[in-house]
This record gives structure tokens, C-alpha cells and sequence, in this order.
């Protein structure tokens, strides 16, 4: 995958354009309840948050309520901007906390960034009315961002009490990609968070699509029904997975 720095900035560029074309009451079909600009305001707050982290390599909790200001595509450019600049500015290996307690250096930060805001990005273009952008996600991109579901969500849903419904081993197939991952509860804590294996086993159960696909179907973006789950996968897919 390219620089995770360069994709979050063309990622960043992509949510600002649609950002200039939002009335800010459309409702986020993926956030119920949410209007666009409830997202819009979410998403600078979360590169506020990320920003301080970098910046001090404190552990802050909660993600500041930003208040954003008028106009939102202006306010948004400045937290996106504000972003890049606190992670060019700190060495990648340099220590740095984050929520999952792993990859504790700053170079989780960009990637984590990325799959934020390019999942939002997803979300707005899904609320604009606008599915071939929606559906419109790098595939290396993609293929990151499932292996970042389970290794990062996987242990942070399960330390809020929601723990991803992998009973069984699963087998994600990218058949654009040739490439595939299998996740499988933890044979060492069975009530942990899933992980992935990186070897061969057998599995109980398949999900199978473009990687574009795979990714939006774990983070709720298009219907489970996607990528054709069966066995394990299916329970899964029905289950909590990320916030």
C-alpha cells in the first residue's frame, strides 16, 4: 500500500469536495439519526482528537467535542490540515499511544486516519446520493482496512463488552487481489478478541468479494448479503464489529 500519509491527504481532499456540496440535513443512511453535518462535525473532532495524541504522546480518552464553525467545508479543510501537519511533524517511530493498546507509535495514527475518514468519506457520498463514489475505495486500501477491523476494532469492541462473533475460523476471499485472511477465535483466550492467522487452517465458513466490498461489508456500509457469508461468517457479519 502507498504511504498511509499521502492516502489520508487524498482521502481528506475527497470528504472536503463532498463536504461543499452537503445542505448538512441529509441523513446518514450507515448513522442513523446523524445528518450529514453531524458527520462532518464527528469526523474533524476525531482529527482534533488524533492530532492532540500526536502531538503531546498522551493518552487523551475521549474524543474532544469540537464545535465547528460556519462554514463547515472551511472548518473541516482547517481540522484536516491541522492533522496532516501534527503527524508530519513527529517521527513514525516514535512512541505514541493509541486506543487499541497496540502499534503504540505514531505511525498507527495516518492509517487509522485514513480508514476514518475514507469510511466517512463512503458515508457522506452514500447521503449525497452518490453509490459508484461510495463504492469507489482503493483496493490496497481496502485490503488494509480488513486486517485493521480485526486487529484493532476486534480487541476494542470486546473491551467494550461487544465482542465480535467469531466462534469459528472464517476465511475472507478478495477476488480481485487474489488474497484472502483468515480470522479465528483466540485459541489461548476464548473470550478475547478474534484475530487473524497466518497460516492454513480449515474453516467454518466464507465470505467472498472485491476487497472494496469486504471492507464496507465489515463496517456496515452495503448489506452483509455482499459477500455471500455462509457457515461462521454469517454470525459474524450480523454481529458487532466496529463501533
Amino acid at each position: 500500500m502507498e504511504d498511509p500519509l499521502i492516502l489520508l491527504g487524498r482521502e481528506m481532499a475527497g470528504v472536503a469536495s463532498l463536504v461543499g456540496r452537503i445542505e448538512g440535513d441529509e441523513p446518514v443512511p450507515a448513522c442513523p439519526g446523524w445528518t450529514t453535518a453531524d458527520l462532518v462535525r464527528h469526523l474533524g473532532s476525531i482529527h482534533r482528537w488524533a492530532a492532540a495524541i500526536v502531538l503531546s504522546g498522551q493518552r487523551i480518552a475521549e474524543e474532544p467535542d469540537a464545535r465547528a464553525t460556519e462554514p463547515l467545508d472551511e472548518w473541516y479543510a482547517g481540522t484536516a490540515t491541522a492533522l496532516i501537519a501534527a503527524l508530519q511533524a513527529v517521527d513514525p517511530d516514535e512512541p505514541v499511544p493509541n486506543f487499541a493498546r497496540i502499534d503504540e507509535v505514531a505511525g498507527f495514527w495516518p492509517r487509522r486516519q485514513l480508514h476514518e475518514t475514507c469510511v466517512h468519506r463512503v458515508d457522506l457520498a452514500q447521503a449525497l446520493g452518490l453509490p459508484d463514489l461510495a463504492l469507489d475505495v482503493d483496493p490496497q486500501v481496502a485490503a488494509d482496512g480488513i486486517s485493521e477491523v480485526v486487529r484493532v476494532f476486534g480487541r476494542r469492541m470486546t473491551e467494550r463488552g461487544r465482542r465480535p462473533r467469531v466462534d469459528a475460523p472464517v476465511r475472507l476471499v478478495a477476488t480481485d487481489l487474489d488474497r484472502s485472511w483468515i480470522v479465528a477465535p483466540d485459541e489461548d483466550d476464548p473470550d478475547g478478541p478474534p484475530r487473524l492467522v497466518q497460516r492454513e487452517i480449515d474453516v467454518d465458513g466464507e465470505a467472498v468479494g472485491t476487497a472494496t466490498e469486504l471492507y464496507l461489508g465489515l463496517w456496515g456500509r452495503i448489506p452483509a448479503a455482499a459477500v455471500a457469508p455462509t457457515g461462521a461468517a454469517v454470525a459474524w457479519l450480523d454481529g458487532p464489529r466496529v463501533p
